[in-house]
């Protein structure tokens, strides 16, 4: 294995995001399913934790560019149904 350091521009990166904002407009208006666009959406929230992480970019300036393409649309997870605070003991349905 190879201990280079990639250099990717940062432009580079929000050009990709951009690619992938696009991506899952068109896949959502082609109505894929949601493990297609899961997919998608994993890519563009890695590639904006990267951008965030790494390359000084701002949530405003990735919302810059996403907004245009999806509007309010939501990439992140939904939160967890489970109220994982509680213990499992009291979770679980009783029979």
């Amino acid at each position: 294995m190879n201990n280079k350091i990639m250099q990717i521009p940062v432009i580079d990166l929000l050009s990709s995001l951009k690619s992938g904002y696009k991506e899952y407009r068109d896949c959502l208006e082609k109505g894929n399913d949601l493990e297609d666009l899961a997919h998608i959406k994993g890519f563009c929230t890695t590639i904006e934790q990267i951008l965030a992480a790494y390359g000084d970019v701002t949530k405003t300036e990735m919302l810059d560019i996403k907004k245009p393409i999806l509007g309010d649309i939501s990439l992140r997870r939904k939160p967890p149904k489970v109220d994982y605070d509680v213990p499992t003991i009291f979770r679980k349905p009783k029979d």
